[in-house]
């Protein structure tokens, strides 16, 4: 069995449940989302990520709704 690290996890809308999770052995990143993984070279999810946040920001600065974490 492959060593992971959870890297963060939530419960989404509907008890979905959302996880990343680190495999330093390949070097991957899985993104659960309830039933479907998406499974990343590290430094791939890292552009990844920085594209959803700029599209967040994006988001949130043409709508009325306030967001909390």
């Amino acid at each position: 069995m492959k060593r992971q690290t959870v890297m963060a996890k939530t419960m989404l809308a509907g008890k979905t449940a959302c996880q990343v999770l680190y495999h330093p052995s390949s070097d991957t990143v899985a993104l659960e989302v309830g039933g479907t993984t998406l499974t990343f070279e590290a430094d791939h999810f890292i552009m990844m990520h920085e594209m959803l946040r700029k599209a967040a920001a994006r988001i949130v600065m043409q709508t009325n709704t306030a967001f909390s974490v």
